[in-house]
């Protein structure tokens, strides 16, 4: 009877022999062939990256090439025959010891490291250390190796491997020869994935590759896991649905198909389509995922047209993509993506998903600039009466104010001519916070009034310092309340400066001056002179504690000390 052979999973099947084999690190390979051939070789190298782009197989391929047995002189690359090459791609080499730090974290897992480096290697040249993951090491781990990471043996060598380089500390980092492992490009991942589909004598569609390739983020292990369980998932031909469905991807045409009637402004069409998406088996999540990177697409094929020409990106979300940039503008775009990123990070924390992710849509359609439902003319309404294009920004609360204020002075009448709005105009900052008195908002009015400190004003745009102030909506509610009152749009921005000073400092100071000339006015002088010991404390209006249903007109301003 036959024995089955063993099957290994392509990312093991295929991995790396040489260092002609790495992929996208042609920087990592130059550097490490010139160090190997002059012989210049560190104590201790740092490699970094994300996962699956090459770390611990780099790891062992330096320590192949250091101890190989035939390796020539003008070369870095391990023979892969002899012993040493053998014994340590089969992981049983007594000179190459790897450890991995997520499992071995203390303090003990590393003395049994400094023990063994006083020993000499049995078999090869070098002794060689390899830790994965080294950052899970505990802090009294680090610091136990310190010191023989920086003057270890001449036959001792340290190569450690991390996806989180900011968690090692800069003591270790300052020991060790760090690279940088990036991400492999797309182009070279699909050239990748398709050498090794022939390999496998697997037929695969292009964009089912480029599916795969954008699922895999740059990781050629995640990459090629996804092909493996692609190939799994069919018998004949790995096609661009199949990808999509194991993924739990929804149809990207149909993707598409659900911007365009969002675009519309089509309520109705837009949650038939999302509600044929879910009830197909598509994930809610990865929809609105998909969206997000649908208008990503057509925003850089807008801003950079050439986009459309790569091979690396399917052919549908080419020409899909290039209809829709000359469709939609960058406005639009930029408001799209706004409201899905919000409602993406809503739903991640969300229960009903489907009403959510119905609601988002909703939001969309009503949000965006085009003709909406239930207001089917409001383009031409906004021709009519001569005003700008509404801008969607952060503080939609303008957007709202502004539609108020200019609808509220229309005239239902056929001249083309544009209706001036007719607003209260505030010429300075005293007059502006006194608004806030007039309409009774008093805590608004004791902020701005005691709190604030005025950089500049000019009408509409308002400056201040609001650092003693604690509530991180005062803008907003000021913006809001004023811009309701005048009719116009009003802008309160927060500044650090500290060139300015509060109403309240500045009647502080006009009251001092205001009782320096007080005290030179003959008669006051004389009261002064004669009661000694007064001195004058304040000076208000009268009027202002007249009760205001008095008539202005039988009432006489003094001043009372």
């Amino acid at each position: 009877m036959n024995e089955k052979i063993e099957y290994k999973v392509l990312a093991r099947k295929y991995r790396p022999q040489t260092f002609a084999d790495l992929i996208g690190q042609e920087t990592l390979v130059q550097i490490l062939t010139n160090a190997i051939i002059t012989n210049r070789i560190a104590n201790a190298y740092l490699l970094t990256g994300v996962r699956g782009v090459g770390k611990t197989t780099t790891a062992r391929l330096i320590a192949m090439s250091l101890n190989c047995e035939n390796k020539k002189d003008d070369s870095c690359e391990p023979c892969g025959t002899c012993d040493s090459c053998k014994s340590i791609r089969s992981d049983h080499n007594l000179d190459v010891i790897e450890m991995d730090a997520a499992s071995k974290t203390g303090v003990d897992d590393v003395r049994e490291i400094i023990d063994n480096v006083k020993y000499k290697p049995v078999n090869c040249k070098f002794k060689i250390f390899i830790i994965d993951e080294v950052h899970m090491l505990s802090k009294s781990a680090f610091n136990a190796l310190l010191k023989t990471l920086e003057e270890p043996p001449e036959h001792v060598k340290f190569i450690f491997a991390t996806t989180e380089v900011k968690k090692i500390p800069v003591t270790i980092l300052s020991r060790c020869q760090r690279f940088d492992l990036k991400r492999v490009e797309s182009r070279d991942l699909i050239e990748h994935l398709k050498k090794i589909s022939q390999l496998e004598k697997v037929k695969i569609d292009e964009d089912a590759v480029s599916l795969l390739v954008r699922a895999g983020d740059g990781s050629v292990r995640d990459s090629l896991s996804l092909l493996d369980q692609a190939i799994i998932n069919t018998d004949t031909k790995v096609s661009a649905e199949t990808v999509a469905r194991m993924l739990g991807l929804a149809d990207r045409g149909k993707i598409y198909d659900l911007l365009g009637h969002i675009a519309k402004g089509q309520a109705s069409e837009s949650l038939d389509l999302f509600r044929n998406l879910y009830n197909s088996g598509a994930d809610i999540l990865m929809i609105f995922e998909e969206l997000l990177n649908v208008i990503h697409s057509i925003t850089q094929i807008k801003i950079s047209p050439d986009i459309k020409n790569d091979i690396s990106i399917p052919e549908l979300e080419r020409v899909k993509g290039s209809e829709f940039a000359t469709q939609l503008t960058m406005n639009s775009l930029s408001v799209m993506w706004q409201v899905l990123f919000k409602g993406f990070q809503e739903l991640q924390n969300g229960f009903h998903l489907f009403q959510h992710g119905e609601m988002i849509i909703v939001r969309l359609i009503f949000i965006n600039n085009n003709p909406q439902p239930e207001e089917p003319n409001k383009k031409s309404f906004q021709k009519k009466i001569d005003q700008p294009k509404l801008e969607i920004s952060d503080n939609l609360v303008k957007k709202k104010i502004d539609l108020e204020g200019t609808t509220s002075n229309i005239k239902s009448t056929a001249k083309k001519e544009p209706i001036i709005t007719t607003a209260i105009q505030i010429s300075n900052f005293r007059q502006f916070v006194d608004y806030f008195y007039m309409k009774r908002e008093a805590l608004l009015h004791a902020q701005l009034y005691n709190s604030v400190k005025l950089i500049s004003f000019k009408e509409g745009e308002v400056i201040i310092n609001t650092s003693a102030i604690r509530d991180p909506h005062f803008n907003r509610n000021v913006a809001k309340f004023i811009s309701k009152w005048t009719g116009r749009i009003w802008q309160i921005h927060s500044s650090d400066s500290n060139v300015g000073s509060s109403l309240s400092e500045e009647d502080v100071v006009n009251q001092q001056n205001e009782i320096k000339v007080m005290k030179n006015h003959p008669e006051i002088k004389k009261i002064l002179e004669a009661l000694p010991g007064l001195s004058i404390h304040s000076i208000t209006d009268i009027t202002d504690t007249v009760d205001e249903t008095i008539d202005e007109t039988n009432s006489e301003k003094q001043k009372e000390i």
